[in-house]
């Protein structure tokens, strides 16, 4: 029980009596006791009630306050309603002798004086009043927080990963041939499922005020040809024979286009799905899709561009016209005299005189060589031996030039201006509507300036949308700067030209088995 006090009043005075806290009970509150000293009108000194209490054993303790009497005390109720307006909370003050008690029927008018209209406990109120618990919070009132739902979401059936990499033998070599990257799929197949969102309560305060629930996300298909939704909405199946894919969020399907060799007798092949193609591709030939692409001979001089992978089984010959472009990886035996983009990984046994642009490089089975033109990745090259003992030209970069960080922060600067230029401009148009609509017709200034911001804002919105897409591509870029890295398992030899996040070094001394990362604002090495 808590400790608590209590008026006396005799033909002396006014006293104070104290009463000890028992079994852990809390003690007097010093401001609580003076504001309620005050609200009664009782005068009294603060060091001798400071003293008292601060002296206060296991004892009652009896302080005379003041000679002048007062009338009788009632018993006294403090209602508290908490910052966030969800409890009411209820301290009881016992009365002097001979004082009249609250009833329920009294507390309950207090509740209703406060404007307290929900979450009201009876037994708590009842409580309050037979249980004497003085001194003591007695929760009168509960509001109710809102709950919060849960999110709905999509289950994935088949295997999403996009960024699987070729297995290396126990020779060091990969095995070209058992790349194992699709995900095969037969027809009726359940390829995900909807998990329906759970939607929360919404909540109420003490007052009636409703706090409404947070919105919670409803899942949809976001998916391409050869898929079909289930009657009740909640399943992707597959139409066909073929195999799955999951590509920014979007559930594909693809059949395979399959030929022998890309050549005179195919001509340059467009194809929405997977290429296969057995043999060889030619010389100025192309294949362009949205899908994957398999080669299981070699490309000669011939360009291919895919949505997904592409895979090179025997080798790319270039001849310094051939080029690859993959909206995933690029996995080859070797790239020789080529220009391969990879907005994923590019991965060979030998990169010879090519420009190479991915987010990871990796030339570590078999001879692991990189020799002569321009590598480029955004996180990290992976090489056994780079340039060669005759100092071959060869540039290896890897993050991204400090000026691409400065640009960022310029246009995010840019961006949050704009946005606040286009919002008040979108105020004013609204503004300016509700008056017409309203009957009040604006001041030919007025007009004047509706009529500028008519014209800017079309510009301004395209402006924004335009930087907002180049902060997104900027942010992708640099996700991995921080961390950019060259490990080198072999040798990297004399002449290798090194960029790494704005930071260059031509290397002078052979570098072995080490790793080449920025340091201080220079190429420094350590182990790997």
């Amino acid at each position: 029980m808590n400790s608590y006090f209590q008026i006396s009043i005799d033909a002396k005075g006014v006293s104070l009596v104290l009463i000890p806290p028992t079994d852990g009970g809390e003690k007097i509150k010093v401001q609580e006791l003076r504001e309620y000293l005050e609200r009664i009108g009782v005068l009294f000194d603060p060091v001798a009630i400071n003293s008292a209490l601060y002296n206060m054993g296991e004892e009652k303790v009896v302080l005379f306050l003041s000679p002048i009497k007062i009338p009788t005390v009632d018993e006294k109720c403090k209602m508290i309603v908490s910052q966030d307006k969800m409890t009411v909370t209820a301290r009881i003050y016992p009365p002097s002798e001979g004082g009249k008690m609250l009833t329920k029927g009294e507390l309950k008018q207090e509740l209703v004086n406060l404007k307290v209209k929900f979450g009201i406990d009876e037994d708590a109120i009842d409580l309050a009043i037979d249980g004497k618990m003085y001194c003591t919070d007695v929760i009168l009132a509960k509001g109710k927080l809102p709950t919060a739902g849960r999110d709905g979401k999509i289950n994935y059936y088949f295997d999403t990963n996009n960024k699987a990499r070729p297995e290396i033998k126990e020779d060091g070599s990969v095995d070209y041939f058992k790349l194992n990257m699709l995900h095969h799929c037969t027809k009726g197949q359940v390829l995900a499922e909807i998990e329906p969102e759970e939607r929360g309560q919404d909540g109420v305060d003490v007052f009636g005020t409703i706090t409404k629930a947070r919105e919670v996300k409803k899942p949809k298909f976001d998916y391409g040809r050869n898929l079909e939704i289930s009657k009740d909405g909640l399943k992707l199946m597959s139409m066909v024979d073929g195999h799955a894919s999951l590509v920014d969020g979007a559930v594909f399907v693809s059949d395979i286009y399959e030929v022998e060799n890309v050549d005179t007798s195919t001509g340059n092949i467009e194809y929405h799905g997977n290429v296969e193609v057995r043999g060889n591709v030619c010389e100025n030939f192309s294949i362009k899709t949205d899908g994957n692409v398999f080669v299981g001979g070699v490309v000669e001089g011939a360009e291919i561009e895919a949505g997904g992978n592409i895979v090179i089984a025997r080798g790319m010959h270039g001849q310094n016209k051939g080029k690859l472009k993959a909206g995933g990886n690029v996995v080859a035996k070797f790239i020789s005299a080529a220009e391969v983009q990879a907005k994923g990984y590019v991965e060979s046994e030998q990169i010879l005189n090519s420009t190479v642009e991915a987010v990871e490089v990796h030339a570590e089975a078999g001879k692991g060589l990189i020799t002569g033109g321009k590598i480029m990745a955004s996180k990290a090259v992976n090489v056994k031996n780079a340039g060669s003992p005759m100092g071959a030209a060869t540039i290896i970069e890897v993050g991204n030039d400090p000026e691409m960080k400065k640009r960022f922060v310029e246009l995010q600067k840019d961006i949050a201006e704009k946005s606040k230029s286009i919002s008040q401009m979108q105020m004013i148009l609204k503004a300016t509507t509700e008056k017409i609509k309203s009957g009040t017709k604006p001041t030919v200034e007025q007009l004047k300036n509706v009529q500028m911001i008519q014209q800017t804002l079309p510009e301004q919105q395209k402006t924004l949308a335009a930087e907002l897409q180049e902060v997104q591509e900027l942010e992708e870029a640099l996700k991995y700067d921080d961390n950019a890295h060259i490990d080198v398992r072999g040798t990297m030899y004399q002449g290798v030209a090194v960029t790494i996040s704005g930071a260059a070094k031509t290397i002078r001394n052979e570098y072995t088995f080490c790793r080449l990362i920025k340091k201080a604002g220079d190429v420094a090495s350590t182990n790997l």
